[in-house]
Parts: C-alpha cells; sequence; structure tokens
C-alpha cells in the first residue's frame, strides 16, 4: 500500500471507532490516542476526507497490482522442460502470487473504508450551489456569445463570398485573355 508507516494503524484506528496512532517505536501513545481522538470527533469532515484518500490510495495499489498480475501473464513462457525455464516460470509464479495476495490483503481495508465513509455521510444531503438567478445569467451570456459568434460567421461568409466573386471575375478575364493570345497566335500561323 502506498501510505506511510503510520497510516494504516491510524486507518484501522479509525474504523473501530478511535483514533491510535503508533510511536517509531511500535508502542501505542495513550497520550497522543486521546488527542487525536478528541480532534476525530471534533473534525468528521477531515477524518472522512483521509478516509476518502487512504481509499484512493488503496485502489490505486489494486489496479497497479492487478496489471502487474496480467503483465507477467501475459509475458509469461511456456514451459519447455529446461531448468532455466522452469525456474524462470517458477519466479514469474510466486511474483503472481505475492501480487495476488497482496491484493486480497489491499479489499479488507477497503471494505473498511467504503463502510466507514458511507456511515460517516449518511446524514448529508446534496446541497444546490448554483441557484436560478446565476443558471439564467449564464443563459443570457450563453446567449450573447452565440448572437455574436453567429454575426461573426454570417460576416465572414460574407467576406468569403465577395473574394470568391472577385477571383471568379480574375479567372474569368485570364480565360478571355488566354483567348485572345491563341486568337492572334493562330491568326499569325495562318
Amino acid at each position: 500500500m502506498a501510505m506511510s508507516g503510520s497510516s494504516p494503524a491510524m486507518m484501522r484506528g479509525a474504523y473501530a471507532g478511535q483514533m491510535v496512532s503508533v510511536s517509531q517505536s511500535g508502542g501505542q501513545g495513550s497520550q497522543q490516542g486521546s488527542v487525536e481522538s478528541s480532534q476525530t470527533q471534533a473534525h468528521p469532515q477531515r477524518n472522512t476526507a483521509f478516509l476518502c484518500k487512504a481509499g484512493c490510495e488503496t485502489v490505486q495499489d489494486i489496479v497497479m497490482r492487478t496489471c502487474e498480475v496480467f503483465s507477467l501473464l501475459r509475458n509469461m513462457p511456456l514451459p519447455n522442460g529446461s531448468s532455466q525455464g522452469t525456474q524462470l516460470s517458477n519466479e514469474k509464479k510466486i511474483r503472481i502470487q505475492d501480487n495476488l495476495n497482496a491484493i486480497q490483503r489491499n479489499f479488507k481495508p477497503l471494505r473498511a473504508i467504503y463502510t466507514r465513509v458511507n456511515d460517516d455521510c449518511a446524514g448529508m444531503e446534496y446541497t444546490h450551489i448554483e441557484d436560478e438567478a446565476d443558471n439564467r445569467a449564464d443563459y443570457k451570456k450563453i446567449g450573447e456569445n452565440y448572437r455574436h459568434l453567429v454575426e461573426e460567421s454570417r460576416e465572414l461568409k460574407e467576406q468569403l463570398y465577395l473574394k470568391a466573386r472577385y477571383m471568379k471575375e480574375i479567372i474569368d478575364q485570364l480565360r478571355k485573355i488566354i483567348w485572345e493570345v491563341n486568337t492572334m497566335l493562330a491568326m499569325s500561323n495562318t
């Protein structure tokens, strides 16, 4: 798992309903545990955010290990009977088994995180951030932008039409000049 050394202990404690910190030597800090427990009750949103982050990291670890398992399976050579091939095959089998065990171990804390976050967010209601006046102003702004773009498009089409007409006149004049040159050349040859 891609979390710091004390995070898993804090995460399990948070799921059990108490925040327990593990010190560097591995023992529990009684004063730290009670301070963090009161902080958890005072700031449930922070704890929920921490749990969401831990869950996201756990999911990323599961996905990474699953991709590694499929990569190992895809690149695994078929057994050819040689001792080197058998040894290589056994090494890859061990790596695959380690990854599968790690994936399986990650699902238990992920389920605990999921349950805790759902419990913490159960009483929350969806609140509408934008009100209708903002929406109307946005629609009016979009309408003004649309009208401006339509007007600009019409002007560009008109310019394009005028340029195309000008080019057609130039082409017609060139054809007329070429016709006259060809006529003069035909007359001079006869």
